[in-house]
């Protein structure tokens, strides 16, 4: 009993608290344990990671060819305002573009040996806009796949082989 005259509470003997009898030092040690393996784990992953996207075994580009080199990356500003008339408006587009390639200076020079066939393609696909073909990012996406195709398909017509990656838009205007 304790001196208030009420019972002793729960872990008290005559009023003094009473250590518990369940190891201490093993609960420590356990702790100590687990602590230890879960840093070891987690160096583990580290370690992992690192050598997986940091040089070894990860690659930012693609290699090309048996000695290993990077593809070397071309653009080549088409460099023509190209404007055209939306169609069922009285509004226009005006875009300039760029593309890419990965072919090497020959598609390069390709690129600006049939410039004008590349123009003719380019304009004939604007033509054929309305203004919902440029209305928003995911039109604007489809635009430039269907100038890629439009460009690739004029310089296969030309003996060009290999033609361009990508093509961007460097300007383009709606009014």
């Amino acid at each position: 009993m304790s001196d208030t005259g009420t019972a002793p509470e729960k872990g008290e003997k005559g009023g003094k608290p009473v250590k518990s009898k369940s190891g201490g030092a093993g609960k420590m040690l356990f702790a100590i344990l687990a602590f230890l393996a879960g840093a070891g784990a987690g160096g583990v992953g580290a370690a992992i990671g690192v050598s997986k996207f940091n040089g070894a075994g990860h690659e930012a580009a693609p290699k090309v060819g048996a000695a290993g080199e990077k593809a070397a990356v071309d653009y080549v500003d088409i460099d023509n305002a190209f404007t055209s008339n939306l169609a069922d408006t009285g509004r226009y587009l005006q875009v300039r573009i760029s593309v890419s390639t990965t072919g090497g200076p020959d598609v390069a020079a390709a690129i600006t040996r049939h410039k004008p066939a590349l123009i003719s393609s380019v304009l004939s696909v604007l033509g054929e806009l309305s203004e919902i073909d440029v209305a928003n990012r995911l039109a604007k996406d489809k635009l430039r796949a269907r100038l890629k195709a439009a460009i690739n398909d004029a310089l296969r017509a030309k003996g060009q082989a290999v033609g361009i990656d990508e093509v961007f838009f460097t300007s383009l205007v709606v009014q």
